[in-house]
């Protein structure tokens, strides 16, 4: 399931990417206030964002927030695995660090994994210039 998290970084990437907010610094709090996002957790999401190099923090007068890259170089994955990696998990079996201890005797395990692997590959594919 998706967290409130992911859905405001999701909301927050659309946002910059589209054309009309990428010729300038959007400020903060118009960014709240047009996705509706609560400042403080607007707050705490940029700072994932700006420390994994996807948006850009501009001080100063005429500062504010940009995109950092093109909305093409930035999938849906990204930013879902950005938010919340363990969300995206059709099972716990199927993290990262091997937490399943009957990985080798469950009948159900490979069929997950296939899944798993078709719902990451998808998100992988869908950009934010497709959804702007």
């Amino acid at each position: 399931m998706i967290t409130r998290e992911a859905d405001y970084c999701i909301r927050t990437i659309l946002y910059l990417s589209r054309p009309e907010h990428r010729q300038q610094p959007m400020p903060v709090e118009e960014l709240a206030r047009e996705m509706a996002i609560p400042s403080p957790f607007l707050r705490k999401i940029l700072a994932k964002l700006i420390d994994a190099g996807m948006v850009v923090s501009h001080r100063g007068r005429h500062g504010g927030l940009t995109l950092n890259g093109a909305p093409e170089q930035i999938s849906l994955l990204a930013i879902l695995q950005l938010a919340d990696d363990k969300g995206l998990l059709l099972n716990q079996c199927l993290g990262h660090n091997g937490s399943c201890t009957r990985k080798g005797t469950c009948t159900v395990h490979g069929a997950m994994q296939k899944l798993q692997s078709v719902m990451e590959k998808h998100l992988q594919s869908i950009t934010f210039d497709q959804l702007t």
